[in-house]
């Protein structure tokens, strides 16, 4: 399944919900719709992985580099995984990477 990438705001954020695979060409195009909400400087990036079933380091790897970036700016990436089953694919990548340590992981929008 290719990857569908659907935007719509969260308040007055941009959210990115992700679904399917994050790999390949597919991580260039995520990567080139991060880049121009970044250019339209938003305080915070939501990025919704809960329907996503498999990423790899490449999507990782975009999403971490956002993270920074924004990081440096006093921004925020919020990664929003709403599925609660430890064992769901993107929940034990997060864990057996360590991201769900370093990326601003959250299961519902506040």
């Amino acid at each position: 399944m290719a990857l569908e990438i659907n935007e719509r705001k969260y308040n007055s954020n941009p959210l990115l919900e992700l679904v399917g695979r994050v790999v390949d060409v597919d991580v260039k195009k995520l990567a080139r719709k991060l880049e121009s909400i970044y250019k339209k400087n938003p305080s915070s990036i939501i990025i919704d992985v809960t329907r996503t079933n498999f990423m790899d380091s490449h999507g990782l790897g975009i999403i971490v580099y956002y993270h920074t970036r924004m990081q440096s700016e006093n921004k925020k990436v919020i990664v929003l995984n709403a599925n609660t089953n430890p064992r769901s694919y993107i929940n034990r990548l997060f864990e057996l990477t360590n991201l769900n340590k370093v990326l601003n992981v959250v299961q519902e929008l506040r």
